[in-house]
Parts: C-alpha cells; structure tokens; sequence
C-alpha cells in the first residue's frame, strides 16, 4: 500500500534508473529504498499519487507449504511480458552459490518453468499467497558434464518477508551474528570430519573476536540447538537468526563436540566477514 515493491538485487543493483510497468501499461519510475547482496532482495520504492490500482499481493507461509503442492510462477522470460507458468514445489531449504560467491539459503525448488526475465517475480500458491521471490534457476550442460532441466528456485518468504522489513526500515540489513562460517551436517560430511551426528550445522571457520569464537565454540563443533530449539540446517538457523532475534540478544548455542554436548552463551553483535 505504500508503494514498496519486492525484488532480486542482481535485477537491479547495475540499474541507473528503474521504471516499473503495471499491468494497465503505465510506467512509473522508482528508486531503490535498499539491497541485500547476501539474499538477492532488494526493496523499491513508487510514488502512488494518481495511481489507482495498486494492490498488493498477499504473503504466504513457506513453513506451511507441502512438497508437491501446486505454485504458478510469473514474470517477463527473454521480454514476454505477463507470463504465466505452473509446477511443483519440489523441495524447500535448498541451498545454492551464485557467481562463485553468494550462497543462497532457505530456497524454495519448483519444476515452474524459469527463465531469464522472471527474477524478482512472485512464486504463488493456488491461493495467490506469494511464497517465493523467483530467483535462479540451474539448467543446460553442467561442469560435470550432466545435463539439467526443470530446476528453478526462489527465496523463501519466511527470509524475504523480514529481510524487506529491514530493508524498509533501515535502508539495509542489520544482522545479529554468531560469527562463524557454516555448512549442512550431512552423513557423509559426518563420516569424512569423524562427527558424532549426522544432522546440524558444522561450524567450518570463525571470525576473530567475534561471538563465537571469544564464547569459546570450535572449528568441527556441530551447532544442534540455539536457545534450546533443535537446529537441523543451516537454512533453518539463519532464518531463526532473521526473524527472532536482534543486536545486543543475548543467545545459548548447544554444539556436539565429538559426542559432547556443550552449551555457550553470547551477545549478539553485528559482524563483517
């Protein structure tokens, strides 16, 4: 109702300038409120004097939505304007590096026909609840060789929707931060480190003097629980890092140490990797 408009930040962090065309063919400029490289969202901004229709879409809970469940994805594929497709949701809390740098996390997989044009595009249930932000997608021949089809992905609502709050509030994200660099537990990555579990979040690295580390947590430790609720991803901790907690919050982090269990408390700060 007040204008903002969600977004992917790869559309339109080289952008000069930004128009956005409504569905009646009238153009408006707009001017970005803010970025998030690390999500790829980014938060615009229209004027909506004499604009009469402008609603916005309903958001939708991804925590709520199945595996196999019915979306439509829409958007511009190579510039045809308003296209709609539909598929699956093939998974949810799927991870995925851009560009050799930025690792995407809590995305949402659909066989929705994806292409170039449809970034920043909403992912919609049957109830018209957008679930997903559109974002990338994984196709054609890979480096091993592999052929890819049908793979498309979106972030998830359950990140966007608190990471556009702080882009609109604050012009950026602020994150409360552990401080640590981190990957999925799984039973192979279990067997390889010698772990005592085979599900969690494997701390890889630390930075100096950050939380963690002055609180005492370890490279190899297994983050299993934060404040006493189980973590089973890495998906699933930052997205409790975005939406429960704040600078300054002070948190317990439960880790597996080669089959003990050790609990840290620490305060948590805003940190630069």
């Amino acid at each position: 109702d007040a204008g903002h408009v969600l977004t992917n930040n790869h559309v339109v962090e080289d952008a000069t300038s930004i128009e956005i065309a409504l569905s009646s063919r009238e153009r408006l400029p707009a001017e970005v409120v803010g970025r998030d490289p690390e999500t790829d969202l980014a938060v615009l901004k229209v004027d909506l004097d004499g604009v009469a229709d402008f609603a916005p879409l309903p958001l939708g809970d991804t925590d709520a939505t199945r595996i196999g469940e019915w979306v439509i994805a829409i958007g511009s594929p190579l510039g045809f304007v308003g296209s709609v497709t539909v598929g699956v949701v093939s998974a949810k809390g799927r991870s995925l590096t851009l560009d050799g740098d930025v690792q995407l996390r809590d995305l949402v997989q659909t066989d929705a026909v994806i292409n170039p044009g449809n970034s920043g595009g909403p992912l919609l249930n049957l109830r018209g609840e957008v679930i997903g932000i559109n974002t990338a997608i994984i196709r054609g021949r890979l480096s091993s060789g592999q052929e890819a089809e049908g793979i498309g992905f979106a972030i998830s609502m359950r990140t966007a929707a608190p990471v556009s709050a702080q882009l609109i509030e604050n012009g950026r994200m602020i994150r409360p931060r552990l401080g640590v660099s981190i990957a999925d537990v799984t039973p192979i990555l279990a067997a390889e480190r010698d772990l005592a579990v085979d599900e969690g979040v494997l701390v890889l690295g630390l930075v100096a003097g950050a939380p963690a580390e002055r609180a005492g947590i370890a490279v190899d430790d297994v983050i299993v629980a934060v404040d006493g609720t189980p973590v089973a991803s890495t998906a699933e901790l930052v997205s409790r890092f975005l939406t429960d907690y704040r600078l300054g919050d002070t948190v317990s982090v439960t880790v597996d140490r080669r089959g003990e269990r050790l609990t840290f408390e620490m305060v948590l700060e805003e940190v630069s990797f």
